[in-house]
């Protein structure tokens, strides 16, 4: 009997062990610069945006249509301060890599044209990000997912950062210049630039500092653009416990400071929320940023600006954002995605762009450093 209770025992814990040494590699694509990874329900490979930034895990459309719906609902209110009234659906077990999740509820949001554009079906919020530990590599753009009590081994060069996980948030922290502590939401739902906020900080000192104004607009997990007239800057050598970072900070009306991916490019992070541990691969992190000064996109069948630099060649020529166009690089589009995805392509590319304008002047768009040292 003491024999069998003992095989009982060790076959136990072979499971247990089993389940507590999973390291699984997700690749990753990076559309829109977010982190898309796959997840399985019911065998059917959906798309997800592992965000940090979103408190909840929200499907975009298709919870209505083939899940459970509770009497759970809850009023959320996005980057653009829009309010929502959202309803939890019963998501079941689904998979992410190896690990099953069960007894999950997601949110169901209305599909809308940048996400559907670039093929995203939802996103993973902290609710199921909390559960593991995460390594993200950027450089090789592979999510590794680990068990919740996995940490690096002293082999793997990693360097903490002042980080906090509260009430379902997870921040870090800069000292900039020893006399203030900026709290930033570590926001990898956030694909563009990271951001201070005017709700959050007054900087009265950037006169002293090389920056660019935009006319720009971003778009909230509803998929609503929002426009915003951002100062962008580089916050330089703050600390971060003993690393240093230099990002390039969009200075604008959202309503939260955010470090967005951008910062961590060809980097490593690891990321355990329950232990409140925040890891970076290099302790000195210095960001440029290049740009076009100004971007085009689809609004009612018509191509317009979205995005210019004050300043610019165009700005100077009186183009203000909003305004029509004829021609993107010769062409013509009335698809929003079309165009999207077209003109992001250019970009990965770093290759110039032409416009045309109503009066049929043409304008050649070239990707710079929007900040010199």
């Amino acid at each position: 009997m003491k024999r069998f209770v003992c095989l009982i025992l060790i076959l136990l814990a072979v499971q247990t062990s089993n389940t507590q040494t999973f390291h699984d590699t997700i690749p990753f694509r990076t559309n829109l610069g977010l982190i898309v990874i796959p997840i399985n329900f019911d065998n059917q490979v959906k798309h997800f945006a592992f965000d940090t930034g979103a408190q909840y895990s929200v499907a975009y459309g298709w919870a209505k249509e083939t899940l459970e719906k509770t009497s759970k609902t809850i009023t959320i209110r996005s980057s653009s301060n829009l309010r929502s009234k959202l309803r939890f659906y019963k998501s079941g077990k689904f998979k992410i890599g190896s690990k099953t999740v069960s007894n999950h509820q997601i949110l169901n949001a209305p599909k809308n044209e940048i996400f559907s554009c670039h093929k995203i079906d939802g996103i993973l919020g902290v609710d199921v990000i909390k559960l593991l530990n995460w390594t993200i590599d950027y450089k090789n753009k592979v999510l590794v997912m680990h068990p919740k009590n996995y940490m690096p081994t002293a082999e793997e060069a990693f360097y903490p950062l002042d980080f906090k996980f509260t009430k379902n948030r997870p921040y870090v922290f800069l000292n900039h210049k020893q006399k203030y502590k900026l709290k930033f939401l570590l926001d990898t739902g956030a694909g563009s630039l990271s951001n201070i906020s005017n709700n959050n900080y007054n900087l009265t000192s950037l006169d002293d500092l090389p920056t660019k104004q935009f006319y720009s607009g971003s778009f909230d997990v509803n998929g609503i653009l929002t426009t915003t007239k951002p100062t962008i800057f580089k916050l330089k050598n703050t600390t971060s416990k003993n690393t240093v970072l230099s990002p390039v900070i969009s200075y604008n009306n959202q309503k939260t400071s955010k470090i967005a991916n951008s910062l961590w490019k060809n980097k490593k992070l690891f990321l355990s929320l329950q232990k409140n541990l925040l890891l970076v691969s290099q302790n000195n992190i210095n960001q440029n940023y290049l740009a076009y000064s100004c971007s085009i996109m689809v609004r009612n069948g018509k191509m317009i600006v979205v995005k210019l630099e004050k300043d610019s060649e165009l700005w100077k020529m009186g183009v203000r954002q909003g305004d029509e166009i004829l021609k993107f690089n010769g062409k013509s589009f009335s698809d929003f995605c079309e165009l999207d995805t077209y003109q992001r392509n250019i970009a990965k590319t770093e290759k110039s762009f032409e416009i045309k304008l109503l009066n049929n002047q043409k304008v050649v768009i070239t990707k710079n450093v929007v900040l010199e040292e």
